[in-house]
């Protein structure tokens, strides 16, 4: 069976990424863990950071791929935060590179993806102006990446917090009769 390398790089990055930063691993470390040659490497991949984006690209059509399957959105959105927490090690390391700003930025860029194609998949008949969708998606892709990021070292209980963000996703969080039961509870 034909190894699929581009896979294989990938897997052995986020091992190497599990114990230790971005900054801290080099093109030479990751083919020698790999068993390549450089030149392998680079046919697949330009960079680390490459790698890492195509990682991202993967871990979102996942996400997707759950998020359709699962029965309601906000059982969607508590599997993407399972799957955060899951790799919580592996975002700790990245976030606390010298490449934060560029894994900021892909988180976001990865967040407004989803939040696009779930729009498209499950809001179907939504009439939004274009530009008031794009600052809305701007708005909640900014606000859940940096969310999900503070959340990745609390102990808050998934349920909650997917009940709390498809509330803020849906408005939902601002109804007076949510905000009683929620009182209550």
């Amino acid at each position: 069976m034909a190894v699929d390398m581009k896979q294989m790089i990938a897997e052995t990055l986020t091992a190497l990424l599990q114990r230790k930063s971005v900054d801290k691993i080099t093109v030479k470390e990751l083919v020698d863990a790999c068993g390549i040659s450089r030149q392998a490497f680079y046919y697949h991949f330009q960079d680390i950071m490459e790698v890492i984006e195509w990682i991202t690209a993967r871990a979102l059509q996942n996400a997707v791929d759950v998020s359709l399957a699962a029965p309601s959105a906000q059982e969607a959105i508590k599997a993407v935060i399972l799957a955060l927490r899951e790799n919580k090690r592996l975002i700790q390391h990245l976030m606390a590179s010298q490449r934060r700003a560029e894994i900021e930025r892909l988180l976001v860029q990865s967040t407004r993806v989803y939040l696009e194609k779930m729009l498209r998949a499950k809001a179907t008949g939504l009439s939004i102006n274009p530009s008031d969708l794009e600052t809305a998606i701007n708005f909640y892709s900014y606000g859940l990446v940096g969310m999900l990021i503070e959340n990745l070292n609390g102990n808050q209980d998934p349920d909650l917090l997917s009940r709390q963000f498809y509330g803020l996703l849906t408005g939902e969080i601002w109804s007076p009769e949510v905000a009683a039961d929620r009182h209550q509870a």
